[in-house]
């Protein structure tokens, strides 16, 4: 591939989410086994993950439930040592390509401000909130394509690690889809045999620039 913006997903991407699902499991008084088990058994069903908060605590508002906790103080939150440590490494090498570097997921508006404070190398930085609209909506990838100024969809490649959100939506859209195998989506899809082979899979973002040809 020759790519002139790369795009970067979020959790299990960028950043490891074990210790935000732990705190939810923490908070709400479960242990972390049968919470991470709950959200396995989510992730196999192709559900929301959100619906996991239904299998802990049945009936639950989760908006609700999100509002009581940032009362108390324990708002949702990304800290550099939540990066996973191919991932800095990986955006400094690319911003100094001069390749155009994206990052936008499935996520709050509060990832966006936490990402500009802790200055994160990425030329936009954006989310599902601030756009209106989620993935796996063509809206939400046209929306990437807007953003690259001009460029081909295929002169832009997605980078995720979920076959459903990441890999299938972005070649729909027409662009070059990277699949990082690794956290719990892309372990439980890639073993549950409905979605096709992906065009490009790789254990972790070190492996990324060679196969962009950058």
């Amino acid at each position: 591939m020759k790519i002139k913006a790369v795009f970067f997903d979020v959790g299990e991407t960028l950043v490891d989410e074990s210790r935000a699902w732990g705190e939810w499991a923490d908070y709400l008084g479960v242990t972390r086994f049968a919470f991470f088990a709950a959200l396995g058994a989510v992730i196999e069903r192709g559900l929301h993950h959100r619906e996991v908060f239904q299998v802990v605590r049945p009936g639950v508002d989760f908006s609700a439930l999100q509002r009581e906790r940032e009362l108390r103080g324990n708002a949702y939150s990304i800290t550099l040592d939540d990066f996973y440590p191919d991932a800095t490494a990986c955006l400094k090498l690319l911003h100094e390509s001069g390749v155009l570097i994206g990052i936008a997921g499935n996520q709050p508006v509060e990832t966006e401000h936490a990402l500009h404070a802790l200055g994160v190398p990425a030329d936009i930085v954006a989310s599902s909130a601030s756009w209106g609209v989620e993935k796996p909506a063509r809206a939400f990838f046209e929306r990437v394509i807007a953003c690259c100024g001009g460029l081909d969809p295929s002169q832009i490649a997605y980078v995720g690690d979920r076959l459903d959100n990441d890999v299938a939506p972005a070649i729909e859209a027409g662009m070059h889809a990277v699949f990082v195998r690794r956290g719990p989506w892309a372990l439980i899809q890639s073993a549950v045999g409905r979605f096709p082979v992906p065009p490009y899979t790789i254990d972790d973002l070190s492996m990324l620039l060679p196969l962009l040809d950058v």
